[in-house]
């Protein structure tokens, strides 16, 4: 149990790991002396957070860095990413190259593979370092068994198993998709933190929503809960890529606010557009409140709901700040009843909360321990 907790958590103190373990300190001390005689686990140096204590046990301690390493593999829409985690929770390596937005998953997976195999060699390890890796995919998944389900958005990845990853990266493997990965990322080391029930909102190329209840990353019986940006706005509204009319993607995200500022302003890539906003274009203002407006009416929805202390956005148009965020905030004040409005903040970790979500993912759903070194 003292393993699996500093595999999962990081690094804790003796007085917190007999909390989350709930065993008295006496037996924690004893288990943590014969693990330490082991070398499976180190204490960091510093002091443990909280109140100043007496002696030893306000020491951190972490699994041994040097027993092996996760990674997180994000596909973006355009763009792959991989972040190497030592067992200390501690960054050790990222690559990132291009990707064609509709790649085939046999290309896409290829390329993954060298994005690893460069960041382990840049980090000094070998491959059979790897105790495993959390995948994230910008469209639907299942889990158990980990299936990529048909989309329009990964039209490449039709059947794809989370089998087939595992053959192509040559570890064990977890994937889910980049909304709930970027909310998890935020909750174990970003603006989440402390935080039990929480909702995530990824203002991207489409809008998508991860739900912490109770703690807990929820992902529903098939595995789709937090697909926000398919509720319907107006069922008379254009075609979205899912075959419904009038969803909330086909207002508010990305491709939707560049089309609309199409007629005005041609051609705009996101940074034109984040650069109109830091200059407070009034066009470039106006579209994309409205469209910040509608993101918050469904959050709202999700937060009559669930009730969550905090509201988490992600995303490019995080990026404009207060554009964004503000009228977000206005439509949580109006129509959020009878409970107060949570607070709304920026993500805590940039580009890079999908792809250390990932990591957590793996960290938390592999069975591996470390195990002793044999006697000589």
């Amino acid at each position: 149990m003292v393993l699996t907790a500093l595999r999962e958590r990081g690094a804790m103190s003796r007085a917190e790991l007999a909390r989350y373990v709930r065993v008295s300190p006496s037996t924690i001390s004893a288990v943590v002396q014969d693990l330490v005689a082991d070398g499976l686990i180190v204490g960091t140096g510093g002091p443990a957070a909280g109140p100043p204590r007496t002696g030893r046990p306000g020491l951190r301690l972490t699994l041994n860095p040097g027993a092996g390493a996760v990674a997180g593999v994000e596909f973006g829409f355009r763009k792959l990413r991989v972040e190497l985690c030592d067992l200390a929770h501690s960054m050790i390596g990222s690559a990132d190259s291009g990707l064609p937005e509709d790649h085939a998953s046999a290309a896409g997976l290829a390329a993954a593979r060298r994005l690893l195999d460069q960041a382990l060699a840049a980090a000094g390890l070998p491959h059979s370092a790897l105790i495993g890796a959390g995948v994230s995919l910008p469209g639907p998944v299942s889990q158990h068994p980990d299936l990529i389900k048909p989309s329009a958005i990964l039209p490449g990845w039709r059947g794809v198993t989370g089998r087939d990853i595992e053959a192509a990266l040559g570890v064990p493997v977890s994937i889910d998709n980049d909304s709930n990965l970027a909310a998890l990322g935020e909750h174990v080391w970003g603006a989440g933190q402390g935080c039990t029930d929480c909702v995530t909102i990824r203002f991207h190329n489409g809008i998508g929503c991860g739900l912490f209840v109770n703690g807990t990353l929820v992902r529903g019986a098939t595995g789709g809960a937090g697909e926000i940006g398919h509720i319907t706005v107006d069922e008379r509204g254009p075609l979205c890529r899912c075959g419904k009319r009038g969803c909330l993607d086909s207002y508010a995200a990305i491709p939707a606010i560049l089309d609309a500022l199409a007629p005005q302003y041609g051609p705009l890539t996101v940074t034109a557009l984040l650069d109109l906003l830091a200059a407070r274009d009034p066009g470039a203002v106006r579209v994309v409140s409205d469209a910040a407006d509608l993101v918050g009416r469904a959050v709202a929805t999700a937060c009559n709901l669930l009730a969550p202390q905090r509201v988490i956005v992600l995303g490019p148009m995080a990026e404009a700040g207060e554009v964004v965020l503000g009228p977000i905030r206005a439509a949580l004040a109006r129509h959020i009843a009878p409970n107060e409005p949570p607070e709304v903040v920026l993500g805590a970790l940039g580009a890079r909360h999908t792809a250390l979500g990932a990591i957590a993912l793996a960290l938390g759903e592999t069975d591996w321990l470390p195990a002793p070194a044999a006697a000589s």
